[in-house]
């Protein structure tokens, strides 16, 4: 026969199993919740800075220090901020100038870096006019 201390000492052993598990599971939901808020906090603070960004590059013409006239800026947003055909008010065009509004120590993402070499190269840079028929 089996002896009845050897049960209840499994039986003791599973209920303890049974609680380390579900200590666990309660600690890794704990964890993962506070994760979670994180995440969600720091999400919502890039978001912020991102709207931030978009609306100052809307406005930096306007802006202290902006080295242009506010008319004669033309906003793209992507993936240049600006062109700005320096002279227009004027109707005298000077120049012809690609700008890219960054904060702070903001970098040029690659593709705008790929813009601003070909630019000051003079590689692939023409204009171009498209026709299209009035029916």
């Amino acid at each position: 026969m089996i002896n009845v201390e050897f049960i209840f000492i499994l039986i003791i052993l599973a209920i303890f199993s049974y609680l380390l598990y579900k200590l666990g599971q309660y600690q890794k939901d704990g964890e993962w919740k506070d994760k979670v808020g994180k995440l969600r906090a720091e999400i919502a603070d890039k978001q912020r800075a991102g709207i931030k960004g978009k609306v100052t590059e809307m406005f930096a013409p306007y802006l202290e220090g902006f080295p242009f006239k506010a008319s004669e800026c033309k906003f793209i947003g992507d993936p240049i901020d600006y062109v700005v055909f320096e002279g227009l008010d004027e109707r005298d065009i000077k120049g012809i100038h690609f700008l890219d509004v960054k904060a702070d120590s903001s970098e040029l993402k690659p593709h705008q870096k790929q813009i601003r070499d070909i630019i000051e190269q003079k590689a692939n840079l023409r204009f171009s006019t498209f026709r299209f028929r009035i029916r």
